[in-house]
């Protein structure tokens, strides 16, 4: 019974890894932030693309590979990462955090990575929740409405509205497609459509 049971476990922590690999997809963010040397020493630097896993910067200071640095990044808050290598104009690391952490930060930069395109707006005065924002919403009709925007993914969004849609009912919502995947008790979700163009993994 206990190899059974070993390889049981195996197979789940196998299976877990895999899907935390997928999930780990790097894409295109450009923010600024600053870095925490080794040395005690603060550079300024640019973030130019990242992953929950890792991340490429751009820096006129270059730290040794196996350094250990403290990131400061905007919108993202601060993380501990591992200088992996040298890039023109800067160097990749990889981020060291927990299980959880990684889970936050996929989240955020889901949100980040999504703004642009689906248009979203966050004018409103008084404390908001970060990952809320407006955005438009046009239905197969043509009709067209301001939804909030309480949840994103990297395959669709839950939204709060008070407008009546269909299941399976094609919309758009800034630049992004998809269709009515199921009702909420705050208004529907969406499941966008397939992208044209596949992001490699980190």
């Amino acid at each position: 019974m206990r190899p059974e049971k070993l390889d049981k476990r195996k197979a789940r922590i196998v299976a877990r890894l895999a899907a935390e690999r997928r999930h780990f997809v790097r894409g295109k963010l450009e923010i600024n932030g600053r870095f925490l040397a080794a040395s005690n020493r603060e550079y300024p630097c640019q973030i130019i693309d990242i992953s929950p896993g890792g991340l490429s910067i751009q820096s006129d200071f270059l730290p040794q590979p196996s350094e250990k640095i403290v990131l400061m990044m905007e919108h993202l808050g601060r993380v501990q990462a591992e200088v992996v290598r040298e890039l023109t104009g800067g160097f990749a690391a990889c981020i060291m955090a927990t299980s959880r952490k990684r889970n936050q930060l996929a989240s955020e930069l889901t949100w980040l990575m999504n703004a642009e395109r689906l248009g979203l707006q966050d004018d409103r005065a008084g404390p908001r929740n970060p990952h809320q924002g407006d955005v438009h919403v046009q239905l197969h009709d043509s009709t067209r409405f301001i939804a909030t925007a309480v949840d994103i993914s990297a395959t669709g969004i839950a939204l709060e509205s008070t407008e009546k849609v269909s299941l399976g009912e094609p919309v758009t919502i800034g630049r992004l497609q998809g269709t009515v995947s199921r009702k909420t008790g705050f208004g529907f979700a969406v499941k966008f459509d397939p992208p044209d163009e596949q992001v490699e993994d980190v």
